[in-house]
């Protein structure tokens, strides 16, 4: 299974360990760091060569390569598409651009759209809309939710990958440890995601026991989390799939 994200930071933070869970699962990214979808548009356009590619959880020699040459690259099952995070709860960042980037990649693809929701930063981040000392999470949490739901009923794209759902769930257990500089994911929140994607692909029977994930994917000092929480983890993703209910590839 091939997968691609037309994305920024935050689709690396989830397919760091998608891969490393579900070795049938290969996960690319088309990655600029803070790239909203206006700006993936106007790059179909030109086709600048200004992205980076990774490919399974590591950045390769394929770089500077333009959103085109990604497309090429392989074929694709699926193609997710995702909004910047700070525009992430206002719809009209999305349009026109994410109707006119699915009509451009479809010329390249015939593979499965799907959006992926991002997440509500930590109360210690700040944001325009959302203040900061303490950043009203519930807020910007409430709003991402539903201006993707409501994106994906307005882009006919059913599927939607419940990130920023799965991030809110486990901050009622691990409070706002989930990121490592308030909106990008740590190893805690990275691991989550792994789990959340490689479930929400391959089903919620596949064998996760053999992943173990090793720290040190974004820095050389981070280590690995408390294996004792992988289990709670898993259950995080398993439960926000069940509650995802009409969004699911399989129902």
């Amino acid at each position: 299974m091939n997968i691609l994200m037309i994305g920024n930071s935050f689709s690396v933070d989830v397919s760091t360990y998608v891969h490393q869970i579900n070795k049938d699962i290969n996960i690319y990214v088309l990655y600029i760091g803070g790239c909203p979808i206006k700006r993936h548009y106007q790059n179909l356009l030109s086709e600048e060569k200004a992205y980076e590619f990774y490919v399974n959880g590591s950045r390769t020699p394929f770089m500077w390569c333009s959103l085109q040459d990604g497309l090429n690259y392989t074929k694709y099952d699926y193609i997710t598409f995702q909004q910047v995070s700070s525009d992430s709860g206002d719809i009209n960042s999305y349009f026109p651009e994410l109707n006119l980037l699915m009509e451009g990649v479809r010329k390249y693809s015939d593979a499965q759209f799907i959006l992926h929701m991002t997440w509500a930063y930590a109360k210690t981040h700040s944001h325009e809309k959302y203040g900061s000392n303490p950043l009203n999470q519930e807020m910007m949490n409430k709003d991402v939710i539903e201006t993707y739901e409501k994106v994906s009923d307005k882009v006919n794209i059913p599927y939607l990958i419940p990130t920023g759902r799965a991030i809110a769930e486990a901050r009622i257990i691990f409070g706002d440890d989930l990121t490592r500089d308030g909106y990008h994911l740590n190893e805690r929140g990275r691991t989550l995601s792994g789990y959340l994607l490689a479930y929400y692909f391959s089903g919620q029977n596949i064998d996760v026991s053999k992943f173990k994930p090793t720290g040190k994917t974004y820095d050389d000092i981070t280590g690995p989390i408390d294996e004792k929480e992988l289990p709670v983890l898993q259950d995080i993703a398993k439960k926000v799939l069940q509650s995802n209910k009409g969004h699911n590839l399989n129902g």
